[in-house]
């Protein structure tokens, strides 16, 4: 028969605290030694805590080795690490590759598809947090991507260099330089993403005619000031209108325009109207590249994400008072900080 001696009084105490506040078994292994120290049986104590005898003795030695702090787990090594570079390396390699390459029917892979097909095919069995957790620690991040142009300009950093001594000799002889842009707006709302309560998705009502306006707008590289105007169409006599009007708010000062190869900024009637107006000098972008290289599209992308996501409108008159109030509140550094 097994029993243990508490030495002392302090000891006594600190297994009933232990009993009291310690986590999980080590309160179970406390009155163990409180029971076996009152005289009570190995077999009574298995019996009272569902345990076999054999683990009531362990700890009853445990205890009359090392005393209180016995009855503490000893440190373990815990689960094995599954970050590794055998796991970093398969995640590396297999997400570089599209699932239609393995035969699967999926365009894109998603972390789910993504740990099926390293258990299956690589016998590397990682949770989904963790494959989360690698992609993220190799650069990846979960994104929508973005049509390119199937050509690039051959000419393109010709044509940039010089672009950029044209702008400088334009600044010096005292000329406005400014970037051009058109994009279109419609009735139907743009839809973008936005917190609502769950179980709850806001509906829009679509319009019953999709309504549509043109914005043909200009940013002064040196101002930071918008010029835009709105029209109907989209066409050379719209360009030209938007030009003359751009012509009236400079005076007699000259401008000098960049833009991009759509065919209403090279028509016909407009090249017979700048002859008629040499006030005003047109340079282009390079071609296939009008998205990336011309600054105000990123002003249409803040006006569309801000002034106008998830905004119904009832009319095509409520849709460009919000326009114009967006452009009221548009601040020169404000319009800086958007196209840096």
């Amino acid at each position: 028969m097994i029993f243990v001696t508490i030495a002392s009084e302090a000891e006594c105490q600190a297994l009933r605290v232990l009993t009291r506040r310690a986590v999980g078994r080590v309160a179970q292994r406390a009155w163990m030694v409180l029971w076996s120290a009152e005289r009570v049986s190995v077999a009574e104590t298995a019996t009272r805590l569902y345990l076999k005898p054999k683990t009531v003795r362990k700890w009853l030695r445990r205890f009359a080795r090392h005393g209180s702090a016995g009855l503490c787990d000893l440190p373990r090594a815990g689960r094995p690490r599954t970050d590794t570079p055998v796991a970093r390396q398969a995640v590396w390699m297999q997400s570089r590759q599209p699932p239609s390459v393995f035969g699967y029917v999926a365009a894109i892979w998603t972390v789910a598809a993504l740990c099926c097909h390293l258990a299956t095919r690589c016998h590397l069995h990682l949770s989904e947090w963790k494959v989360r957790q690698l992609l993220r620690s190799l650069r990846y991040r979960f994104a929508r991507p973005k049509h390119a142009p199937r050509r690039v300009d051959p000419e393109r950093e010709q044509i940039h260099q010089a672009l950029g001594r044209r702008i400088l000799e334009a600044q010096r002889a005292g000329m406005a330089v400014v970037v051009e842009d058109e994009t279109d707006i419609r009735l139907f709302p743009v839809l973008r993403r936005m917190w609502m309560l769950i179980g709850e998705q806001l509906h829009l009502v679509a319009p019953l005619t999709n309504e549509k306006r043109t914005i043909f707008g200009t940013i002064d590289i040196e101002t930071g000031t918008v010029f835009y105007r709105l029209f109907r169409r989209k066409r050379s006599a719209e360009m030209i209108l938007f030009l003359t009007d751009l012509l009236d708010a400079y005076g007699a000062r000259r401008v000098l325009m960049i833009l991009d190869h759509a065919s209403i900024h090279k028509s016909r009637a407009l090249r017979e109207w700048l002859a008629l107006h040499p006030q005003l000098e047109l340079v282009y972008l390079p071609r296939y590249g009008g998205h990336k290289d011309n600054p105000v599209e990123k002003l249409w992308w803040h006006l569309k994400g801000t002034a106008l996501a998830n905004r119904c409108c009832s009319s095509m008159s409520e849709l460009v008072a919000a326009v114009e109030k967006y452009f009221a509140h548009l601040t020169p550094e404000k319009v800086f900080q958007l196209v840096a």
